[in-house]
Parts: C-alpha cells; sequence; structure tokens
C-alpha cells in the first residue's frame, strides 16, 4: 500500500487552512469585534490582521462600520460580519456539530438549530432583508427625498438596525426590524426614538424620520400612535 508522506510545507498549508476556518467560525458564533474575535481563538488580534484581509478579499468576510461615519476605512468601529448568508448558517451550524451528524444524531443537531436559529441567524438576515426593502421603497418614493446610503449604527450599547442618510436634506431615516413571534408595541418606536439621540449626524439641523419592520405585525396601540403621523412608517 502506498503512502503519502506529509511534508512541513503540507503541515503548514492545513494550519493555515485551520486557521481560516477557525476565524470564520468564530464571526459566525457572534464574535464581531476584532478583541472578540482574538479572544474566542485565545491569540492576540495583530495575528489576525492578514487572515481577515485575505477572507475580506474574497469576500466572504466584511468590515462593516456605522454608516454615519465620513472615512469608514480609518473608523475604529469596524465589526466583522460573513457576508454570505449560507455561509454563515453552516459556520454557525452544520460545521460545530459535524461529528453529530456523522455519527447519525440528527434530532440533537436539530435541537441545537432551532433552539438558537432566530436569534443567531434568523433575526440578522431578516434585517438584511429589510435593508433591501428599503432601496426597494426609496425607489418608489415612499419619502418626500431619497437616501444615497443606508446601513446600521451602533456606538456603546445603543444600536439601531437601519440608518439611511439623505445628505442633501438633510434627512436621517432610523429603523428596527423585528423577528419576533409577538406583534412589535409602542415600546419598540419609544426606544428607538430615544436612541436617535445618540446619533451625532447632522444634529440639530436634521429631519428625523423611523420605519418599523415587523413579521408578526403591530399592536393596535402602536397602529393607533402613528396613524397621523407622517414620519413613522410601519411595514410587515
Amino acid at each position: 500500500m502506498k503512502t503519502h508522506k506529509i511534508g512541513t510545507a503540507d503541515v503548514e498549508l492545513t494550519d493555515e487552512i485551520g486557521s481560516y476556518f477557525s476565524v470564520i467560525r468564530a464571526v459566525a458564533a457572534g464574535n464581531s469585534k476584532l478583541s472578540a474575535i482574538a479572544a474566542a481563538l485565545g491569540t492576540k488580534a495583530t495575528s489576525l490582521t492578514s487572515y481577515l484581509k485575505t477572507l475580506i478579499d474574497l469576500e466572504i468576510i466584511e468590515r462593516e462600520v456605522p454608516v454615519t461615519e465620513d472615512t469608514p476605512e480609518k473608523s475604529k468601529k469596524g465589526l466583522y460580519k460573513i457576508r454570505d448568508n449560507y455561509i454563515r448558517f453552516w459556520f454557525a451550524f452544520v460545521y460545530p456539530n459535524q461529528r453529530l451528524i456523522e455519527s447519525g444524531n440528527e434530532k440533537i443537531v436539530m435541537q441545537k438549530i432551532k433552539s438558537g436559529f432566530v436569534a443567531n441567524h434568523a433575526a440578522f438576515v431578516y434585517e438584511d432583508v429589510c435593508r433591501e426593502k428599503m432601496w426597494d421603497m426609496n425607489a418608489a418614493g415612499t419619502w418626500p427625498f431619497h437616501f444615497l446610503k443606508i446601513g446600521r449604527y451602533w456606538s456603546g450599547d445603543s444600536e439601531i438596525d437601519i440608518a439611511a442618510l439623505d445628505p442633501d436634506g438633510p434627512n436621517l431615516i432610523l429603523g428596527e426590524c423585528k423577528y419576533w413571534r409577538e406583534p412589535v408595541g409602542a415600546s419598540v418606536l419609544r426606544e428607538l426614538e430615544e436612541k436617535a439621540a445618540t446619533v451625532p449626524w447632522h444634529k440639530g439641523q436634521r429631519k428625523l424620520w423611523y420605519v418599523l419592520f415587523s413579521v408578526s405585525g403591530f399592536t393596535e396601540e402602536l397602529q393607533e400612535q402613528v396613524k397621523h403621523r407622517e414620519d413613522v412608517i410601519l411595514r410587515t
């Protein structure tokens, strides 16, 4: 029987591939900050730079910054995420459970997927879908202006799912995307209005608009509150 010797170069290549997989898996597990990825892998942040750059060049991972940043490439608020939702799902649920799948324990794997599917996957996919819907609404003339940029905003503990900018206005649309079993209530709008105060973009000169997305609709209380408000839009 012929054997294949593994040289030093082969071992290094295997280690290299394993390192890329480890980085992707760490990001899929919810570690979005560079420091968090490094901590999850038990290594220094500086040692991950080349891996992250390669994964970004391959369009597997992307570095996201708050949409309000003027110079994204210099921003220190960068977060990393997996671009493709199928890859994100595979690394979050399939890759970590390969042993169970190969040994025929599909029921255990399905339980693990169901327990974390909404919080660790579906909610993020829904945000992407909502931001795509925003472009359709923009083209349809939903607002008396057209935004030019859309993304997210975060600072400290404050995070907003949708932030769309119209620099000429300046108009700012802020929104939340809720993948909940229950209808979204008035408290979500109230919290969003409070979080708006943390966004520094054109503060004191801007016009604020709000949009809420919900897979389970909205409470009657919220619908009644916004019935006569032109600055609030509800979408299912």
